[in-house]
């Protein structure tokens, strides 16, 4: 790990697989709605139960990536693209359920780590 943009994503990387892996079910502040755990987050926006468990592999396996892509950089991109497009829909499913920003902070905050990296990756800022 040489530059900010890695500390960005291992800190992306990380903090995905601790919610989704390890605090899935544990009630916070941050989410959506009034749901208690991830499963309810989906629920509480309308959306299908099948959407939580292709999400609940999927998200996962890309944060995974994304910290192979500290070592094996052609991972980096499109690991971050598609968790970037996660974290649209995040920040998606608090302004449905009319939260407001305090609930959106960790959501928002690693949108704008994915952006930064994104940035970095492509023309090579902050290296």
């Amino acid at each position: 790990m040489t530059d900010f943009s890695d500390i960005l994503q291992l800190s992306v990387g990380v903090t995905i697989l601790v919610v989704w892996l390890v605090r899935s079910h544990v009630r916070t502040s941050f989410r959506v709605g009034d749901a208690a755990t991830l499963r309810e987050e989906v629920s509480e926006v309308g959306l299908p139960d099948w959407f939580y468990d292709v999400i609940k592999i999927i998200k996962p396996f890309f944060a995974f990536f994304l910290l192979i892509g500290l070592v094996y950089r052609p991972l980096t991109l499109p690991c971050m693209g598609f968790t970037t497009i996660f974290m649209i829909g995040a920040i998606w499913m608090h302004v449905k359920a009319k939260d407001n920003f305090y609930k959106m902070i960790p959501a928002f905050t690693l949108f704008v780590f994915c952006i930064i990296v994104l940035v970095t990756n492509v023309f090579g800022f902050l290296t």
